[in-house]
């Protein structure tokens, strides 16, 4: 798990305005870098202890940063189409014999409560029309 707090402080920055509301984000210049990396690890996470799912969900990196990409670097569809990969891999299915399940699934209605909470679905959903529309009938 070497790297993985450097890549994860790498992707970028909530912008504020004077309230405290979100609106923007200020993506790092290897935002989509790290976001390869942090896909790499996840891919590697050892499906028993998912160590690297867990150390993602206490820094709260998809509140933080994966929704904020999505919702406001539309513009950058590949920055985009990264941050989803990361998001699918982060509410896969739980291996039945993982440790400590409990705690996996209460990361993962965390997870999926600020996905639905936020207007990511409505953007991906947006991502997918254009190729849908050019399937065969």
């Amino acid at each position: 798990m070497e790297g993985l707090s450097t890549i994860c402080a790498g992707l970028g920055t909530i912008k504020e305005d004077d309230n405290g509301n979100r609106i923007g984000y200020i993506k790092d210049e290897y935002c989509l870098d790290n976001l390869k990396d942090l896909l790499r690890f996840l891919r590697r996470d050892d499906p028993q202890s998912r160590d690297v799912f867990k150390q993602v969900c206490r820094w709260n990196i998809v509140g933080k940063d994966l929704i904020p990409i999505i919702e406001h670097c539309q513009d950058d569809r590949n920055l985009v189409l990264n941050a989803v990969k990361v998001l699918v891999f982060l509410t896969m299915p739980l291996e039945p014999t993982s440790k400590d399940i409990p705690q996996q699934i209460e990361y993962l209605w965390g997870l999926k409560s600020s996905i639905t909470r936020s207007e990511t679905v409505p953007v991906i959903v947006s991502l997918l029309e254009s190729p849908l529309e050019n399937l065969e009938r």
